[in-house]
């Protein structure tokens, strides 16, 4: 009667237990570059409604300039925005005279 495991036996085992180690890995590594690019685009969508606000406040200087750009500093100075990072982005807001609307759109970095 055999009692354990020979080492060929272990060696395939541990072979095995490494080759799933490996995938779970790789497929985690692509799990975090998903989400980070999932980060920026919230990222991105909370500068735009905060810039649609900002802008809901300077209506009337937009009605007559049809667009202005602005920084993301500009929007935590006047408190629509909370610095998290030293990242500066440029936000172009626009106002759609058709539609009374205010549209923003993040130009740049």
């Amino acid at each position: 009667m055999k009692n354990g495991y020979t080492v060929p036996e272990l060696l395939v085992l541990i072979i095995v237990i490494g080759f799933f180690a490996v995938l779970a890995i790789s497929k985690g590594s692509y799990a975090f570059e998903d989400e980070q690019a999932i980060t920026a685009e919230n990222n991105k969508l909370i500068l735009v409604k905060g810039a649609i606000l900002y802008g809901e406040s300077i209506k009337e200087s937009l009605k007559k300039e049809k667009t202005q750009y602005i920084s993301s500093n500009d929007l935590v100075e006047a408190g629509y925005l909370i610095q998290d990072d030293d990242v500066v982005y440029t936000i172009k807001i626009t106002y759609d005279e058709e539609n009374d609307k205010i549209d923003a759109e993040v130009v740049e970095k």
